[in-house]
């Protein structure tokens, strides 16, 4: 069976790849004409890891990616621990570590994977204009001339602003979540040694929260500040100066005033989401990863998300029976929505817990203290401990 992916980020190459080892011949259509390095740090929890570690990719991803030790919870004014968690067991827990890495070393790691299986074949400067499908296939089209090609299904895993969802007459727009991401990378060596752990810092604080870990084999350290914002202006990686930073964090602990202070520029960009698509695919045509159910950042899930649609996605269509291809992928959408829909959930009470003001804010630092930490990460189970499996 032919398959056409549209996009060439984590999710469309994670699904080329759990494709093609089991069998399946796989084309990449990406509108970029060149892949090149972009982005910052994402988190790689032991459910992720579980795919890209079955896909056999461990090793390479072993080389930059930092296994952490511990995520840190801290409050944003005083720099008191809140709560500490511990992840040096996750692999004992949940089969997996939980890693942090570069955007650009895990994509290199994808690309390089890729490019050597024979079955696959990527094609850079291919944007997708219009699919059109019947019983027995989808017609593609592309908007800078090449020809018209036919495929048994299509996988729309081109993001946020999707071309391929109006394929399947999915018009709602993303919706600003009234929340700015700023994000920097800089040399591990000039962080305060504070922020030299093998771990993630979470610090919260009223309207904004910061996270940090290290990245590049822990020769850099990676920040995320989220803070409230008006501007909804769609845009991806826009300059804004430490000054417009700043007032986000006023009252905050010396030590992130120290951090923060030693990056004069950030890259910066609104955040979006959407609810979940009452289905995930119709037709011969399925949407993975932000394309259908786009994620905030709060439970470091979206990465994880697309990479789980895309192993879940090749287990079903795989599987021993005679189900056509519509029919499987009506399963896999109904394998798949309950759980994305619950992560959408959870990320969004997040990004409102990190952001609570007094008294809420005292009431939630209490509670995450006596919970303790291994509790803490005990609730997670369900997303940790996740598993691909085909059709029932």
């Amino acid at each position: 069976m032919s398959v056409a992916v549209a996009g060439a980020g984590i999710g469309g190459l994670t699904a080329a790849l759990a494709l093609a080892q089991r069998g399946f011949g796989v084309a990449i259509h990406e509108r970029a004409v060149r892949l090149e390095e972009a982005g910052a740090g994402i988190q790689l929890s032991p459910n992720a890891l579980k795919v890209l570690f079955g896909l056999g990719l461990g090793p390479a991803l072993e080389k930059t990616m930092v296994g952490l030790e511990a995520v840190l919870i801290r409050q944003g004014t005083t720099g008191r621990l809140i709560q500490r968690l511990p992840l040096d067991r996750c692999e004992q827990h949940w089969g997996a570590p939980y890693g942090v890495i570069h955007r650009a070393d895990l994509q290199a790691v994808l690309l390089d994977a890729v490019q050597n299986t024979p079955s696959i074949t990527l094609y850079c400067g291919h944007e997708i204009s219009a699919a059109r499908q019947d019983e027995t296939g989808v017609s593609i089209r592309f908007a800078s001339g090449q020809a018209e090609t036919c495929v048994d299904m299509l996988i729309g895993a081109d993001g946020l602003w999707s071309a391929i969802r109006e394929a399947l007459g999915l018009t709602a727009p993303p919706r600003f979540a009234g929340k700015r991401a700023w994000r920097a990378v800089i040399p591990m060596r000039e962080a305060p040694p504070a922020f030299q752990d093998k771990a993630t810092g979470l610090w919260l604080g009223e309207d904004a929260h910061l996270v940090h870990y290290p990245v590049r084999g822990g020769h850099q350290l990676n920040l995320v500040a989220i803070a409230r914002d008006r501007d909804a202006a769609a845009g991806w990686s826009t300059t804004k100066s430490l000054a417009m930073l700043l007032p986000h964090f006023a009252g905050w602990n010396q030590r992130v005033h120290a951090l923060l202070g030693a990056i004069p520029e950030w890259r910066t960009w609104p955040l979006f989401d959407r609810p979940a698509d009452p289905a995930m695919a119709g037709g011969r045509i399925a949407l993975l990863g932000d394309a259908s159910h786009p994620m905030l950042p709060f439970v470091a899930q979206g990465g994880a998300a697309a990479i789980e649609d895309a192993a879940e996605l090749a287990a079903v269509l795989a599987a021993p029976g005679s189900s056509t291809v519509p029919e499987r992928l009506q399963i896999w959408s109904s394998k798949r929505l309950p759980r994305v829909s619950r992560l959408q959930a959870e990320a969004s009470a997040n990004g409102e817990r990190y952001h609570w003001r007094w008294p809420l804010s005292v009431a939630r630092d209490l509670g995450l203290k006596a919970v303790g930490g291994h509790r803490m990460l005990t609730r997670y189970d369900w997303i940790y401990g996740w598993k691909p499996g085909g059709i029932d």
